[in-house]
């Protein structure tokens, strides 16, 4: 199962499928959290299992509510492909990737 929760109000964790209809499971719920949580919000991929271009698409919606609610956001541990997919796409410094 595809969801978002939050380890500590600034640190959330995604795990499961992110394809299309896993990004729609914790589109939502992810806005939320990221609008809860104090000024710097990571947010850690080591939980996901795959991951294609939806899964950008979530991570600029993430972005966007980011930089609306005046909060840092950086990904992290994000899967291989997925990586590729944005380094592809040139979205790299965009997305704030932790590259460790």
């Amino acid at each position: 199962m595809t969801q978002i929760i939050a380890l500590q109000p600034n640190h959330l964790l995604v795990s499961g499928d992110l394809d299309f209809s896993g990004v729609l499971l914790v589109r939502s719920s992810g806005e939320a959290l990221i609008r809860q949580a104090p000024e710097e919000v990571v947010i850690d991929f080591s939980g996901v299992e795959r991951a294609g271009s939806a899964a950008v698409s979530l991570m600029m919606c993430w972005l966007r509510t980011a930089c609306q609610e005046k909060r840092q956001i950086r990904f992290t541990q994000l899967p291989e492909l997925l990586k590729k997919i944005i380094t592809v796409s040139g979205l790299t410094e965009n997305l704030f990737i932790d590259q460790c």
